[in-house]
């Protein structure tokens, strides 16, 4: 397990950092931000408010405990502020085993001036636009002013005229000025560079539409020119001492020679893009990932990808519940991949002389998702036309078959120390067979903080029949209407807590699981049980509606 924090990470440019990360098999995602409210609080489970950077005694202080008491294996940037804290702090950093992605301070103060940019580029034999000074430029073209600290459009200035100029109230050594282009193709080339000085393949995309000097819409592009030039530019980041995530940009005028306009040494906002195409920049960089090490442009995608806001609804629930009570499989369990762990444990006894493992696994797989949990063994058989002979030894071996770690979901364990932390007793309540239910539980280490475990079929009946609700809200010692009941079926979990007197429930929505709610279907649930049941579409969405002050 690695664990991997982002600085600065509570806006949009977090976010798609947060996201790469999540992508990642077997990382801990953290994140710190000034503030305390921010979007990515509600997709990243471990959230920490630090320091203003201002404070620069304070923010060093917060960020070596952090990195010291959560083991934090690397540290990404989000935003172009945190760059040169990080530059300095670097090498302690490395110390206490952590991987910054930020160059040395040498670097990292050239890249952030756009003056200093054009003339490293420039030393190092790549075409960037020519600089004229507004005071003697002819202006048969405007000129064009991008400040020397800006970034993502903010604070151009468009000259069209020398008494523009000479009426202009700004200090022009503040901004980079060349002339205006009327016409050209953007590009973006996205990469990373590992701490050994590695650079990652190169993802080169054209920015069809932007939004506030952000792309908004971008699309694959296999330019040999410009990827040429992109890899350039990446060489010679990496022979400066780069480190990290960069985003460089790239402007073809439609009868001219194409030259790099920026360097941005950090992740862009759209460098989703890469994504997108298979390419984990941040896992590249970890050294994790064998999507983000292949450098073979026929092993990624060609996409367009198109970014949008998404709102994330969070019901503020009054009064604040005493107690939680989850379901287990769907809600806590990664139910499919835990079945499929099960048949791997028993092929090598089982099946292995009848059918070779790969084929085992893909069929078993077919079944699982297609949603066969009751009669698995049954149809495997079936469809791997093995004898009826084998059934009663399979189903005993599955039964028996203990899965080492139960898989749980991402947000699992940050939502319960959050809920525990806060005072709130809680439990699960179950339908599958009892021995099961018990052994995933023993074998996550996540669910040793929950205070009771109910199996209904101890108890008169599966959900939604009241019995076992009744029984989860005594071994809480609560009555049932200050309890919230978290599942992943809406008329078992949802309908039968609220049957049950529970005073909310609250269905998460995930992928890839047995069960979809169904707006339509849950139409015809009444409206007085319905409002007290909300559809959501993740358990940190749940733990904010549950802690709401």
């Amino acid at each position: 397990m690695k664990t991997a924090l982002v600085v600065s990470a509570g806006g949009f440019q977090g976010l798609g950092i947060v996201r790469a990360l999540q992508r990642l098999d077997r990382t801990r995602v953290l994140v710190c931000d000034i503030h305390a409210e921010h979007p990515v609080r509600y997709v990243c489970g471990e959230c920490f408010v630090a320091p203003p950077l201002a404070d620069e005694h304070a923010f060093e202080t917060f960020l070596i405990d952090l990195v010291r008491h959560e083991r934090v294996d690397a540290i990404f940037p989000a935003t172009a502020y945190e760059l040169p804290t990080l530059a300095r702090l670097r090498n302690r950093l490395a110390d206490l085993g952590a991987a910054v992605a930020v160059a040395g301070e040498e670097l990292t103060t050239t890249l952030l001036d756009k003056l200093r940019t054009h003339q490293f580029l420039d030393d190092a034999g790549l075409p960037v636009p020519e600089l004229l000074d507004p005071l003697t430029h002819g202006y048969a073209q405007p000129l064009f002013g991008r400040p020397c600290e800006g970034w993502g459009g903010r604070g151009t200035v468009l000259l069209r005229s020398r008494e523009e100029a000479l009426a202009y109230q700004g200090d022009f050594a503040t901004h980079v000025w060349s002339a205006w282009l009327p016409a050209f193709e953007e590009y973006s080339a996205d990469f990373a560079v590992d701490p050994h000085g590695r650079i990652s393949p190169v993802v080169l995309r054209q920015r069809l539409r932007t939004s506030g000097g952000f792309a908004v819409i971008s699309t694959s592009v296999h330019d040999p020119r410009i990827a040429a030039l992109a890899q350039q530019t990446a060489a010679a980041i990496a022979a400066a001492g780069g480190c990290g995530i960069y985003n460089t940009q790239i402007v073809a005028p439609p009868d001219g020679i194409a030259f790099v306009s920026d360097v941005n040494p950090r992740t862009g906002t759209s460098a989703t893009h890469a994504l997108a195409e298979g390419i984990n920049l941040p896992g590249f960089f970890m050294g994790t990932g064998a999507a983000a090490a292949a450098p073979d442009l026929s092993a990624r995608r060609a996409v367009k990808t198109v970014r949008v806001l998404e709102d994330i609804v969070v019901p503020l629930l009054q009064p604040a519940p005493r107690g939680i009570v989850f379901d287990l499989d769907d809600t806590l369990v990664r139910h499919k991949e835990w079945m499929l762990e099960k048949l791997q444990l028993i092929h090598a006894d089982v099946f292995s002389a009848w059918v070779e493992r790969s084929a085992f696994l893909l069929c078993a797989a077919q079944l699982i998702d297609e949603g066969e949990r009751a009669f698995l063994i049954d149809r495997l058989l079936a469809m791997l036309a093995l004898p009826e002979s084998l059934r009663t030894v399979a189903m005993d071996a599955y039964r028996a078959a203990i899965v080492a770690e139960t898989p749980l979901f991402d947000d699992v364990e940050a939502t319960l120390k959050a809920l525990k932390a806060a005072g709130l007793p809680l439990a699960i309540l179950t339908d599958n067979p009892p021995a099961t239910q018990r052994a995933k539980i023993r074998q996550a280490r996540a669910l040793d903080c929950i205070d009771a475990v109910v199996c209904s079929r101890e108890h008169g009946g599966e959900k939604p029949a009241p019995a076992a609700f009744l029984q989860a809200a005594h071994a809480l010692g609560m009555d049932p209407a200050q309890l919230v009941m978290i599942g992943d079926n809406y008329f078992r979990d949802g309908v039968g807590a609220i049957r049950a007197g529970y005073m909310h429930a609250l269905i998460v929505r995930r992928n890839g699981i047995f069960l979809s709610p169904n707006a339509a279907l849950a139409a015809t649930v009444p409206s007085a049980i319905s409002r007290r049941i909300d559809v959501l579409d993740s358990l940190l969405s749940a733990r904010h509606a549950c802690l709401n002050p």
